[in-house]
Formats: structure tokens, sequence, C-alpha cells
């Protein structure tokens, strides 16, 4: 053959080759247009022709700008990608068909992917909270982002709107560390000041609290176990103050940490600074099976690997603390919160020869594990004025159907408000009532009373029950004035004193 010819016919099988490939078009879609920083978004890529779809198998490319982002396989015509780490800017997204023996390659038209900044959420804790004028105090800020990836950048620390600090982000956390605070309820916020990918954020206000006075942490035995307490002294007391304790709640720790009790924020140091009274926090018992730290209530001794006379070790440290600290004995007060507030029924019962009054959040008289009827403890050693608070929406302590709670692995039934209210009515022999609504209607918070007062009882002492509308189980800090005028209101009377 001669070269002419063979060049003749080898051109013809190249046009012919060509013209057996089929033309396809590409396009792309997106399944979130915009989107976040790293929130997923799906690219998918369309090849079509005139004799249908390529192959099943064949691969396409998706593309942003000139950067190759990865593959999809075709099938039914269709190919996906999906990628989360797209960076916040407009993206310029296509998709290539890359083609094959039988159907051309194409590409499809650009795609502006827009990709914003992920939003972010900064929360803060403080190491000690409350503090004195002059201690360290770490502030820790925490940035979570949106969706995920690794925040960088810094955090700029506030109080009351003026720059105290900043901090670098490190493994989405920063912190600053300060012993300058003044004295009285610093309002602190952190804001994460936002990258190239993540927006910035302000956290809530934290309310440190920075006394004046002395924090005192002590110990003590009793019934052969170390008791832990914390001690607060306002920088000015009178020469007999009064002295309150507060029970706390359950508390979790997974290790013995009394610390971590007994230095809990209830609120109360700017009011005893305002109103001149020693503070305490006593820390119940830690058991180490269930890590958790309660109070010897009634009827819970099975919560316990050894019952610890919760009575008597409270007993015997107001007795202590009050000459100690030459305290006013008729002005001795005790408040509690959940099994706290459960404790402090018992405190009224058995030593309320020590203590002048209660204030109780969210803790009914009784706890037992038999179901109801419920066993109602004997007769108070002697009158008591008693002010019960309880959420409507409590869950934790539910009020009013004999409903149960769980310490230590245990399920207890609780007596309800009614039950708690009635009990002390009955043992200080009370005789006028604010008015006769049930505190409960049908098992559940009776919406016709906010609560009930009773007077007239013996030794002018009183009950009260309060309704929080809408709260559910947790300690109300900003009622904690209401609650001191109320128990200071109410000092024990001198027919009830010990002699």
């Amino acid at each position: 053959m001669k070269p002419g010819t063979l060049m003749v016919v080898l051109l013809a099988a190249v046009c012919g080759l060509a013209a057996a490939q089929t033309k396809t078009t590409t396009t792309i879609s997106s399944s979130l247009n915009p989107s976040t920083y790293w929130q997923a978004v799906t690219f998918t890529a369309t090849v079509s022709s005139a004799d249908g779809p390529p192959p099943d198998g064949e691969t396409v490319t998706f593309i942003d700008g000139k950067t190759t982002l990865g593959t999809g396989t075709l099938s039914g015509g269709t190919a996906t990608f999906t990628i989360s780490t797209l960076t916040p800017t407009n993206n310029n997204m296509k998709a290539q068909y890359p083609g094959d023996s039988n159907f051309a390659g194409s590409t499809s038209k650009v795609l502006d992917q827009v990709v914003d900044l992920a939003s972010t959420t900064t929360t803060l804790a403080s190491s000690q909270n409350p503090s004195n004028v002059g201690q360290p105090v770490t502030f820790t800020a925490t940035v979570t982002p949106e969706y995920g990836g690794t925040v960088t950048g810094s955090v700029v620390f506030y109080n009351a709107g003026s720059k105290i600090g900043q901090g670098a982000i490190s493994g989405g956390m920063a912190s600053y560390t300060t012993s300058k605070l003044p004295a009285g309820s610093d309002e602190i916020t952190a804001t994460y000041n936002g990258s190239t990918d993540y927006s910035s954020s302000t956290s809530s206000p934290l309310d440190q609290i920075v006394g004046s006075g002395t924090f005192i942490d002590s110990t003590m035995t009793w019934n052969n176990i170390t008791r832990y307490y914390e001690v607060y002294l306002p920088a000015n007391l009178p020469a007999n103050p009064p002295m309150l304790l507060m029970l706390h709640g359950t508390v979790t720790t997974e290790t013995l940490d009394p610390q971590a009790v007994i230095t809990l924020n209830w609120g109360w140091v700017p009011v005893a600074d305002q109103y001149g009274f020693i503070l305490v926090k006593p820390a119940s018992t830690y058991n180490t099976n269930s890590h958790q730290w309660n109070w010897d209530a009634y009827y819970m001794d099975q919560a316990f690997q050894q019952p610890p006379d919760d009575s008597g070790f409270l007993g015997q440290l107001i007795t202590n603390l009050t000459g100690q600290y030459n305290v006013n004995p008729s002005q001795v007060f005790v408040a509690g919160f959940s099994s706290g507030g459960q404790m402090a029924h018992r405190v009224g019962v058995e030593i309320s020869d020590l203590v002048a009054s209660i204030v109780i959040a969210s803790g009914t008289i009784v706890g037992q594990i038999p179901p109801p009827p419920i066993q109602m403890p004997g007769q108070a050693l002697a009158p008591i004025s008693i002010q019960e608070w309880h959420g409507t929406e409590d869950t934790g302590i539910p009020p009013c159907n004999n409903g149960t709670t769980e310490y230590s692995g245990l399920e207890f039934y609780l007596a309800t408000v009614d039950q708690s209210f009635d009990y002390w009515t009955g043992q200080n022999a009370c005789t006028v009532f604010e008015n006769n609504q049930p505190l409960c209607v049908n098992g559940a918070p009776n919406p016709q009373t906010q609560g009930n007062i009773a007077t007239g009882c013996t030794n002018n002492v009183e009950v009260q029950f309060i309704w929080e509308d809408g709260v559910a189980h947790s300690w109300q800090q900003q009622q904690d004035t209401v609650r001191w005028q109320w128990l200071a209101a109410h000092s024990m009377s001198s027919v009830r004193k010990k002699p």
C-alpha cells in the first residue's frame, strides 16, 4: 500500500472513532446552598446524552476552582460527593466527566457554592465561686463550634463590660487568671473573637461573688466518719452574729472530693456580707459505690454504706461553731435544697432546740422505699418556723403525687408538699391559715393558689409554703435575700432555747 493510501485509511479510522463517541452533558447541583463551614454538603453530578447515561462505575471528578476535591462513581447517570470542609467563601464548583470510548467527556457549568462562617457557642466557668478579695480565680472559656472542626484565635474576658484579660485558644478552651477582682458581685463574660472559619460569640454572664471576708475549710469527726465543712466570715460581723447552715443537694464526684461540695455557690456570700451573718456549708457523706454525696433524711438509711447520723453531726457542728464564734444562739438558721432540703426537715424535727427557723427548697419531709402510705416522722422536739419553696415544674423531687426519686441507685417514694405542710402546721398547732386551698389537686400543683401561710402557732412560730411557678428542680439564688429576711424575722423565742 502506498504511504498516501495508508494515511487516508488511518484518518478515516480516527474519524470513525470520533463519530462513534456520543456527546454528553454534565450538570452539578448542591444539597445545601448556602451552607455553613463544617456542615456536610452533597454535590450531585448528572451525566446525560442522547443515548442515555454512561455506564455505571465510571467516575466523575469534583473540582473547586483549580483544586480537585474528590471523585464520585456513576450510577444511573449520577455521581455524588460529600464534603464538610469547604472554606467560608464563594466556592466555584464543577463536575468533570472524562468520557470513554463511547461517550465523550464533558464539564459542568460552575456552581457558585456559598459557605458561611460557622456559629460558635462560648461558655464560661470559674475555678472558685464565691472567691475572696486577693484570691486567684481562673476563668475558663470553652468555645464549641456549630458542626465541628477546631476553633482558633483568642478569647477576651470582661468584667461588667471592661476588658480584664485575654487568652489564646488551645483545644477549644482559653483561660485567664486574676487576683484583682473587686469585692462584690462581678459580672464576668467571655467573648470569642472569631476567625476566618468561625463567627464570634459571647458567653452568658457569670456572676462571680467576691467576698471581703474569710473562708475557712475545716473537718471534724462524728460517728467515726470525717466530716467536712466551710465557714465564711464576713469582714464586718456583729459581736454575737447570726449563723446560717446551707445543706447542699445531691452531688456526684468520681472520687472523694469534699472541696467540690463545700465550695458550691448557693448565692449566700453577698447576703452574708450585707446582713452580717456567718455562712457554714457542711458536706454530707460520700458513697464510694454510687459516687454520690447525700444527706440521711427520713427514711434513707438504705442509701448509705454506713448510716452517718447527720442530725447528730449537724447538732454538734452548731454547738461547736456557736461557742467558737460567739454566735447568737437565738439566730441559728438552716437552709437546704433537694436532699439537703429533706435533711432540713429532719433537722427541724430532731434538733429544733438548736435551730431557730428553716428554709427549704425542693425537698419534702419523707422519702421511703415501701410504697405509700407515707410514714410521717414522730413528734418534733420543739415548735419551729418552716418556710418551704417548691417549683411547679420540679421532676427531681415531685411535689404532689407521692412520686419517686433515686438516691445511690435506690428508688424512694416521696411525701407530698401537702403532707409536709400539714405535718408542720400540726406539730406547731397552727390555728390561722391564709386560705383553705390544698397545695396539690389531682396529683399536680393547684393553680388556684400560690401557697399558704399558717400562723397562730405555738411560740408564735410560722409555717409558710410558696409555689415557684414554672421553676424546675433548682435553688433560685435570686430569692436568697428574701429568704434571709424571713429567717431573721423568725428568731428563736426564749421558751425554746436550750438550757
